[in-house]
């Protein structure tokens, strides 16, 4: 009531029998299952279903100052919605001064509902069941899925709200590289966006025409002039997913999941120094995070691993490693080839280090919250090494 800014008062003049009326079909909060015959690892539906009942208990509908949980929007809120909007005088039987009060609430409350799709509670459900999707699927093990129904229960006298999630293990693809067979997996991604409501994975194409186009730094402009419509499927093998766990050493899957859909929703392809093509790994701030060095063949695209910003044959970690005079070993001795460094470095204390990174374009990565924040400390090895690498360079 509060919400579409009318007065509790107005409520408490209807009878009891009017409010009985509205709640005698009552909605049930959501319960995640499996769809029949698929697979779904149980651990992962009790994951899911504790996850939704957090979502329901701490999360708020509108404005939270008025207190209101998404749980008893979806238990109370939506039985009385629903019941309000289909409430008609000729089938009904309440009096007809009950009617009278309804309508002046009616009006304001299915308006505020409209203004307010955002709340909806299909898009706040996909939004959590994309975001758990993410968090757990693999692309070389199983994609995940749902649909969201209400099921009405007569005997019970409500709607059993449910999330039916289904799986799917991914397409497999070998690839001949030197003689040597290489399993790879169909890569899939999840849109992004508020309005990005589809649940189900998209796979992974990239247009043959990009993969042969300049550098460019607006990589939407180029997708949209590309006339042919021929695009390649895209797979990836072990190794990558290996790496870019590795190298993404202090984030989860779902941040690996989020830089997938951002890097391949509009994917960019640029000139490493060494003139190999590489993909760009986009963040969602929209800057590169990394590069997947891949080979084309059979029709189809194989990402073949993942290089961090600081490997010497990307464009920033070519203008680093100059700027720096380090060498390969030095770059991995050092730790420039794992994203903890660039977030738990106290890089004041290394200003050689600190400004290479800014002129070569990466200090973005300093920026980019972990997921399990750790507090910065003066590193003395750092500030050791490059004081002895420059004290013989300035000697020389």
């Amino acid at each position: 009531m509060l919400l579409a800014g009318l007065e509790p008062s107005l409520f408490d003049a209807l009878s009891k029998r009017t409010k009985m009326h509205f709640m005698k079909f009552r909605h049930t909060p959501f319960r995640i299952c499996a769809e029949k015959d698929n697979t779904v690892p149980r651990y992962y539906l009790k994951f899911f279903n504790r996850a939704m009942t957090d979502y329901e208990k701490t999360s708020f509908y509108g404005d939270p100052k008025f207190n209101f949980t998404f749980l008893e929007y979806v238990t109370y809120g939506l039985s009385f919605i629903m019941t309000l909007r289909h409430c008609k005088p000729s089938e009904d039987r309440l009096p007809l001064d009950q009617f009278e009060l309804l309508d002046k609430i009616k009006v304001p409350l299915l308006k505020y509902v409209a203004a307010n799709t955002d709340d909806h509670y299909a898009v706040r459900t996909n939004f959590l069941m994309k975001s758990l999707f993410m968090y757990v699927t693999q692309p070389n093990y199983r994609y995940y899925t749902c649909k969201e129904s209400g099921v009405a229960n007569m005997s019970k006298a409500r709607v059993d709200n449910l999330i039916t999630v289904s799986s799917f293990e991914p397409e497999r693809k070998n690839f001949f590289i030197d003689g040597e067979l290489h399993s790879s997996y169909r890569l899939g991604y999840y849109l992004l966006g508020e309005e990005a409501n589809d649940l189900n994975p998209v796979m992974a194409e990239i247009p043959m025409q990009l993969l042969e186009e300049k550098n460019s730094t607006n990589m939407k402009q180029i997708v949209n002039q590309i006339k042919t419509t021929i695009t390649l499927p895209v797979y990836i093998q072990n190794h990558a997913l290996h790496r870019f766990a590795e190298r993404m050493d202090n984030m989860n899957n779902m941040f690996r999941n989020t830089i997938f859909s951002v890097s391949f929703m509009v994917p960019g392809v640029v000139t490493s120094a060494k003139g190999q093509r590489l993909i760009r790994a986009m963040h969602v701030t929209g800057k590169n995070i990394g590069y997947f060095p891949f080979i084309k063949q059979d029709g189809a695209i194989l990402l073949l691993s993942f290089l961090p910003l600081a490997s010497p044959i990307t464009p920033e970690g070519s203008l680093l490693h100059k700027e720096l005079k380090l060498q390969l070993e030095d770059s991995k001795y050092i730790g420039l080839d794992k994203l903890s460094f660039y977030t738990k470095t106290d890089f004041d204390t290394v200003p050689i280090l600190r400004d290479a990174l800014k002129k070569a374009g990466m200090w973005h990565l300093t920026e980019i919250e972990p997921e399990t924040p750790t507090e910065k400390k003066e590193d003395q090895i750092l500030k050791n090494f490059f004081q002895y690498n420059y004290d013989i360079i300035e000697q020389e």
